[in-house]
């Protein structure tokens, strides 16, 4: 419809939307706005007509954080992994942006009664389900989703997030390292925040060695990626909006550390190339703040 709202809806069968959101952008992949809003409204097909979750704290989240999160699938699988990339980096800098620290509550907590809780409901909602999938496995948390949808489609019980949990936990790998993930991440408020300090690079017979520390000036306990780069990592095939994949030029080494609450770490990469940049989250796992400062490039 025309410009006179700007606001798509996702109702059972068909998707009303603005042309003044998107509906007219030109597509690539930091801003590919018609895709990413037709992906999240036809995901309420499931996450709020299929699925309706209950009215309460946690109960939004099932449909517009799920949204989120079936976005991020969809540009990955439609698109490859830079297309996510860039769509989930723009997500969280929209949270980083929009939350209010004071006011933030958990997103089991989290009701639309607060200023900030619609990027907690909309942006850490999806994120934090991403961050999800990759502790227990693609497969096994779709494998829960299925089964949580099967339980509760038909049913007089309107589930909120508690419920969604409980049935996830059972297609999870390692019930203590899921718990885990939920006690902070569903019934806290963290964020993690990296800073790299002291980087340095040293030629190490026909390769390189990069050291320096990584620390967590945020909130949370996570496992990330540390990474020693060479060349630009993506080559576009085709026009604007196909499928992007990783350039034969580019070169990356890595570690991983685990950081917890203002913890510092030093790491250690050897590689077979002359590193350029050395970055923190390179595949955009796990949810953080100011991430361009956890970013160190070698001077030329």
């Amino acid at each position: 419809f025309p410009a006179y709202a700007g606001y798509a809806q996702g109702f059972p069968t068909n998707i009303t939307f603005s042309e003044g959101i998107g509906f007219l952008t030109k597509s690539d992949p930091r801003a590919h706005a018609a895709f990413a809003i037709v992906a999240h409204e036809a995901a309420h097909q499931w996450w709020g007509n299929i699925l309706t979750p209950g009215r309460g704290p946690g109960g939004n989240i099932l449909s517009e954080g799920m949204a989120h999160y079936a976005t991020i699938l969809l540009h990955e699988e439609v698109h490859g992994d830079r297309h996510r990339i860039e769509f989930t980096k723009r997500i969280e800098d929209s949270y980083g942006d929009a939350r209010f620290v004071d006011s933030e509550r958990p997103l089991v907590k989290t009701d639309g009664s607060r200023r900030g809780d619609a990027t907690v409901t909309y942006d850490k909602g999806g994120w934090v389900m991403w961050m999800l999938q990759q502790e227990m496995g693609r497969e096994n948390i779709l494998g829960g989703l299925r089964a949580f949808i099967d339980a509760y489609h038909a049913s007089s019980d309107f589930p909120v997030i508690q419920d969604m949990l409980a049935v996830l936990r059972d297609f999870a790998p390692d019930p203590e390292a899921f718990d885990a993930f939920t006690a902070q991440w569903f019934f806290a408020v963290v964020v993690p925040e990296y800073r790299l300090t002291g980087v340095t690079k040293e030629r190490a017979g026909r390769g390189w060695t990069v050291r320096g520390t990584v620390e967590n000036p945020g909130t949370g306990r996570m496992t990330v990626a540390v990474a020693a780069t060479a060349n630009e990592r993506w080559s576009d095939v085709g026009n604007a909006g196909t499928r992007t994949v990783v350039s034969p030029s580019y070169r990356d080494a890595r570690t991983r550390v685990e950081l917890g609450a203002s913890e510092s770490a030093e790491f250690e990469i050897v590689t077979t190339f002359d590193p350029e940049r050395v970055l923190v989250d390179p595949d955009v796992l796990v949810l953080q703040l100011r991430r361009e400062a956890a970013v160190f490039d070698f001077p030329e």
